[in-house]
């Protein structure tokens, strides 16, 4: 990854270079974790739409990475994305099917998991997919 180019595209206002170089400092690749330009990025990305960035950004309040845990933001967020980012949808039916933090929802969670399964793709049969079908399975 050319961290170099990205910082200048991102520094110039682009949407996409915020978004991968926000991410790239939320997880550590090719550069030192920065949470704080995690941060800055993420939500300018986020403000131009970018769905991943969204994504990335509930992460960080769900995990409490750079920010403080703040589940009912990680919620709002993921929701926003979770008709078209699968690992948000994922996510949300954890969140309502385990009820961490807050009281279960089996109805959200099938919502969600059915989402999830939608949005998927076979890749993801060994993992989510199968996770999200097993919780809809044991409530059939």
């Amino acid at each position: 990854m050319n961290i170099l180019d990205l910082q200048r595209k991102a520094e110039s206002g682009s949407g996409v270079a915020q978004c991968v170089l926000g991410i790239a400092y939320l997880d550590g690749v090719d550069v030192a974790v920065d949470y704080d330009k995690a941060f800055r990025l993420l939500t300018a990305a986020a403000a131009q739409g970018r769905s991943r960035a969204v994504l990335a950004l509930a992460r960080m309040h769900a995990n409490g990475l750079g920010v403080p845990v703040d589940l009912q933001e990680a919620i709002r967020l993921y929701e926003t994305v979770g008709r078209v980012e699968f690992l948000a949808a994922i996510e949300l039916g954890r969140i309502y099917s385990r009820g961490v933090g807050i009281p279960t929802d089996p109805s959200k969670a099938s919502t969600w998991y059915q989402v999830a399964i939608a949005l998927g793709c076979e890749s993801q049969e060994g993992g989510e997919i199968l996770e999200a079908k097993q919780y809809l399975e044991r409530d059939e």
